[in-house]
């Protein structure tokens, strides 16, 4: 039998229709109501009671809630990865014919949500579109909350490069959103399912006008940028930013001024970090945890701007390999350390800026309202006092500064003529204008204002008139003005009294009198609102030509937070300038490990001298116990080197540090059992990843490579990796490891040298020193770390003999000639030819267009270039 549905059902499931992937809020009065299987899915995620909705022939199971508490409701369903469609009146009841006309107005997704229960003020919220062919990736994404765009694009010789660079990029933006092309590649899908973000796929065969689409749809400066990309070639595939620009306007539906700009960022101008160096490093996240309060970031971040702590994060995230902006940082943090009453003044300022980056999406969609536009002249008062002060200084350096800071003081005065010093909240039924600023507005409101001073004469008369002591005169949007009555008074009522409404416990009525002045008051009323309206969209309209001006301001601002608060982190935990040098030597004095050293608490830390060149001193074997701070001092080394390319001081008492393109670093040990790797089997991939990847520019921190196998196995392999890293890539390299063996390369390669972790020995007991020195140990001091974990004695003992026992038999042997090569009659060929070679074969022709072709050539004349000079 057919099912008979009601017009309104049959209206939803027309809507429905159309957005069969997000959940569907259907506004009815003042509810959002769910029907069929949203509904039961709702229910379940949000804990709503599931009801039913009665139809000419059926149950529909449906649920919902108020419009007014919505956002925390649909910032849940946001965070449990769902994307929600806003369904609207879109005309005026009393005009429809039959059912009230309804469309989607919006559609809120992981990437595009703006509500501050949903985003934290100091992240980023990204939406990343990437078009991955075999051999190029397009890469474009936005933080539609600050309208910050990005876009790049790499060619490769191999897929599986292609890959690993996406991962990195993926990792690194760490977007809530991903739209991207679906490839039938089996290492493309099980790479994507390791991705926790909401992920899009979409069919690239949309042809869209790009610079028709953009100037109708975003902030003028776009396409001025992207003619610059095409004149410039920086991008030649634009199907990431179509896809990008076609999801935002069919799922924003309004226009997008506040993306204003589209930044190109070369990945060759920042070093180069991999996820898993990220992951070990720690410099944004904890490993074990999303926590960043022992994180790099946790470490460095006390900026008093939401804006600057999201652009430090992107700083930490993308460290630089431009000395001149490095250099012009830390002129600045000097200059603001030099002034102890400067730093303190100008941190005050910059204390009280409101994240007026986020305020340009609610210009941009019509949402700000008038305690935003008080945030914001506040902020642009104290931005005009901070570059006051900066002007005033005897600094070249911050007297630049100043003249970069425009504090719009036509926005301030605007703002603060029009708007009074405290709006409320809920607007849109009181004043919020200031009276001086129209008198024909003060007066409607006067005569409103008298309205309810009659309103309130009146009732106190007819309670004197009819006895009735608890009479009100009330108001609501249907019924408008009207006299409520309890019941047991009905005897009282006077004949001029008209009934209206009848309630449980009371009676409404109006009079003659009561409706003629309804109508004065309401009409005055409803003059002063629309009036005051219509000022309020004429500020709007004169802020949104301001948002390109709100947005430079707004970064210049964040980057004074982060080099203010480099500054007072440098004064307060003793840091130093480092020197940038480009011979490729690192030089750190007494260098400390800024998370550790933060997280001590009585303990002292013990600071470590590191020395890297590219002759005697290229690679460092480093042996010692467990617990002796190896590991950390590995780790200070790179993150060290991080802060210094950041523009941030630096934990030691000197430091001179080369421009590093690349930082790597195999520590730890973990599975993806979910991928169906052993710890060994990452520990590899890693490995091999280094191995590709590396440059004699690189920074290289390998901890415990080959523990993960056999004895003789994994001694093989470290033995190896160093002897390759040592004849072909030549980078600075950190080596840990408890295979003693190793410290025997240092006879062979006159570019390794053998470091140590000092331990001191009283009666049988060892204390870890924590210092490192020059020389190596062939004990691990294994069972005696053992011992201070708590193992029994009686396993330790037994544990003794058999280490007795072992030591005795012949050790490994270490003498291995190099002619064995010879000996088994093999050719020795340069591994980064070979690699080349193999890349090569492995492209398939007729899948490249032209423009790739070329930029494939380009690629592979870089490549041999590349392996002449080493």
């Amino acid at each position: 039998m057919e099912t008979k549905l009601t017009p309104m059902m049959k209206q939803y499931l027309e809507v429905k229709e159309k957005h069969q992937d997000e959940i569907l809020l259907f506004r009815l009065g003042d509810f959002y109501e769910m029907f069929f299987d949203d509904a039961i899915l709702v229910s379940k995620e949000l804990d709503l009671t599931l009801t039913k909705r009665a139809t000419t022939k059926n149950d529909v199971p449906m649920c919902g809630f108020p419009y007014h508490v919505s956002d925390s409701y649909i910032s849940k369903l946001i965070n449990r990865g769902h994307k929600v469609a806003i369904c609207e009146q879109v005309e005026d009841p009393k005009l429809a014919k039959s059912i009230v006309k309804r469309e989607v107005i919006k559609i809120l997704t992981p990437g595009t949500f703006t509500d501050s229960n949903y985003l934290n003020n100091r992240d980023n919220n990204y939406l990343l579109a990437a078009f991955l062919t075999k051999t190029s990736i397009s890469i474009s994404y936005v933080d539609y909350s600050t309208g910050d765009f990005y876009v790049t694009e790499k060619n490769f010789l191999s897929f599986d490069k292609l890959l690993n660079f996406f991962v990195d990029e993926f990792y690194k933006i760490n977007p809530s959103e991903l739209l991207i092309n679906n490839l039938d590649d089996k290492n493309f899908k099980k790479i994507l399912s390791k991705f926790s973000c909401y992920i899009n796929y979409y069919s690239t065969d949309q042809n869209i006008d790009l610079e028709k689409y953009t100037s109708d749809l975003l902030g003028k400066n776009i396409l001025n940028d992207l003619k610059d990309l095409k004149n410039t070639k920086k991008i030649t595939d634009f199907t990431s930013i179509n896809l990008l620009l076609n999801y935002l306007s069919r799922t924003q539906k309004i226009s997008l001024k506040h993306i204003n700009s589209m930044k190109y960022y070369d990945l060759d101008e920042y070093m180069s970090i991999d996820e898993a160096s990220r992951r070990n490093l720690e410099l944004v996240n904890t490993i074990n945890s999303s926590s960043k309060s022992y994180s790099l970031l946790g470490v460095l971040d006390n900026c008093k701007t939401s804006m600057g702590s999201r652009e430090l994060k992107r700083w930490i995230e993308e460290p630089l390999k431009n000395k001149e902006i490095i250099e012009n940082r830390y002129d600045v943090i000097d200059s603001f350390c030099s002034d102890f009453i400067l730093l303190d003044d100008l941190i005050k300022k910059v204390n009280k800026i409101y994240d007026i980056e986020r305020l340009c999406v609610k210009i941009s969609n019509d949402t700000i309202n008038p305690k935003d536009l008080i945030s914001l002249k506040l902020s642009l008062k104290n931005i005009l006092d901070l570059k006051q002060i900066l002007s005033n200084s005897d600094k070249e350096i911050l007297i630049k500064i100043a003249d970069q800071i425009d504090p719009l003081l036509d926005v301030i005065k605007e703002i603060d003529e029009i708007i009074i010093e405290d709006p409320p909240a809920n607007y849109e039924e009181k004043q919020y204008i200031k009276r001086s600023y129209s008198e024909e507005l003060a007066n409607l409101f006067d005569i409103s204002q008298r309205s309810k001073e009659w309103i309130l004469e009146f009732e106190q008369e007819e309670r004197e008139k009819t006895g009735i002591k608890n009479l009100r005169i009330k108001y609501n949007k249907i019924l408008g003005y009207f006299i409520e009555v309890t019941k047991s008074f009905i005897d009282k009522i006077p004949e001029n009294y008209i009934r209206k409404q009848t309630l449980v416990g009371s009676e409404r009525y109006f009079s003659i009198e009561l409706k003629e002045m309804e109508s004065k008051l309401l009409s005055s009323k409803d003059e002063a609102l629309d009036l005051q309206s219509e000022i309020f969209s004429n500020l709007k309209k004169d802020l949104s030509n301001n948002i390109s001006k709100i947005q430079n301001l707004s970064k210049t601002i964040a980057k004074i937070d982060i080099l203010l608060n480099f500054a007072d982190k440098s004064i307060k935990n003793n840091y130093v300038r480092p020197h940038i040098n480009e011979q490729g030597i690192l030089d750190i004095k007494d260098g400390r490990h800024p998370i550790v050293e933060k997280n001590l608490q009585e303990e002292n830390f013990i600071a470590n001298d590191t020395y890297l060149d590219n002759k005697e001193n290229l690679i460092h074997i480093i042996t010692g116990p467990n617990m002796s701070g190896k590991s950390t001092y590995m780790r200070q080394v790179a993150l060290i080197s991080i802060m210094a390319q950041i523009g941030s001081f630096v934990p030691a008492s000197q430091a001179n540090i080369f421009l590093v393109d690349k930082i790597f670093t195999r520590i730890g040990a973990s599975d993806n059992l979910a991928q169906g790797d052993s710890t060994f089997m990452v520990e590899m991939k890693e490995v091999a990843n280094i191995i590709k990847n590396a440059s004699h520019n690189s920074l290289i921190i390998l901890d415990e490579v080959g523990r993960g196998t056999s004895t003789y196995d994994g001694i093989s392999l470290a033995w190896s990796i160093v002897e390759y890293i040592a004849e072909h890539i030549k980078a600075k390299t950190l080596f840990a490891t408890h295979y003693h063996e190793l410290v025997e390369l240092s006879n062979s390669y006159d570019c390794i040298t053998n470091l140590t972790s000092q331990v001191e020995e009283n009666d049988g007991d060892i204390v870890f020193l924590r210092k490192i020195i020059e020389g190596y140990t062939d004990n691990s001091y294994g069972i005696e770390v053992a011992k201070l974990a708590g193992i029994n004695k009686e396993i330790l003992l037994r544990a003794e003999n058999i280490l007795d026992s072992l030591s005795k038999k012949k050790n490994f042997d270490v003498n291995l000639e190099k002619e064995y090569i010879d000996k088994k009659n093999l050719t020795k060929v340069n591994p980064e030819l070979e690699e080349l070679i193999k890349d090569i074969k492995n492209i398939d022709i007729n899948s490249l267009t032209p423009i790739n072709g070329l930029n494939l050539l380009n690629e592979i004349i870089k490549k041999v270039s590349d392996i002449d000079d080493n």
